[in-house]
């Protein structure tokens, strides 16, 4: 159960983000860029500082910086944000492929002397650091007003511009917070992994959306969805019985999996 907890550390956290989206109205369709482009932001800092928590909290904060610009241009311009997070999502990726090649004259797999990290102690810190994070961003969803009015802008934001609250902002504030869970678990990946893996997320972002939906955007199930595709993905590498599958379907039984479930749950929105 301890390795499907690690395993699932990183999707758990990008789910949470997606949640928080989500209650805002706003669907974080950027995420799998989010994550790339955090975990080449991670590496490239490390490399440069010297740093770990320099070169996290640099690629935190450069991801954050980036959606916060693009969620203010869609609120100003009015645009469709579906259409507009589907954008970023792209434009994060060609960033990710247009910076490597300019830095470090590849873009593939990068390694370095200064990224590379124990095992151990790789999964035990970028495990905790997940699980707090996420635990933070719900605890402040929950008990705090700010929050309050965050989980209600996607539902009743008639209620907020009633009482004198910008809507546009919580919506923003929300874009930003998922795209920080994104940067936050693709440097955590990078760090487990010692190096930069091009399209590391391997699609992480969708299925955290996917695992939103599969929860009904409650908090518990929501995460339970997560640690479920995990267990899904960990069983399809150890247990015998699956060992003979093609490893191209191999690979795509967890998502299947997800979306059977998806397609299986029964519809709560009426009651």
């Amino acid at each position: 159960m301890m390795d499907i907890l690690i395993m699932a550390a990183p999707l758990v956290l990008v789910t949470v983000g997606a949640l928080v989206s989500e209650y805002a109205g706003r669907m974080a369709l950027f995420l799998d860029g989010a994550i790339n482009l955090g975990a080449f932001l991670c590496f490239l800092y490390t490399v440069q500082t010297g740093s770990v928590t320099v070169g996290c909290l640099l690629a935190l904060g450069s991801v954050t910086a980036c959606i916060l610009l693009c969620a203010r241009i869609v609120e100003r311009t009015d645009a469709a944000p579906f259409i507009a997070s589907l954008a970023v999502n792209l434009f994060c990726n060609a960033l990710v492929s247009l910076l490597s090649s300019l830095t470090f004259g590849t873009r593939g797999v990068l390694t370095d002397s200064a990224f590379i990290f124990s095992v151990p102690q790789a999964q035990l810190w970028t495990t905790l650091g997940a699980y707090v994070a996420a635990t933070l961003i719900v605890t402040l969803l929950f008990t705090t007003r700010s929050g309050l009015y965050l989980r209600i802008t996607g539902t009743d934001s008639a209620v907020l511009i009633s009482r004198g609250i910008d809507a546009s902002w919580n919506r923003t504030h929300a874009w930003c917070i998922a795209a920080a869970c994104g940067a936050l678990a693709g440097s955590f990946l990078a760090i487990r992994l010692s190096s930069f893996v091009p399209n590391g997320a391997g699609g992480r972002g969708w299925i955290a959306l996917a695992c939103v939906f599969l929860g009904k955007k409650r908090v518990l199930p929501v995460i339970s969805a997560a640690i479920l595709f995990c267990l899904i993905q960990y069983a399809t590498y150890t247990l015998p019985i699956v060992q003979h599958i093609a490893p191209s379907l191999l690979i795509a039984l967890p998502y299947v999996a997800i979306l059977f479930l998806i397609a299986a749950a029964p519809d709560t929105s009426s009651s």
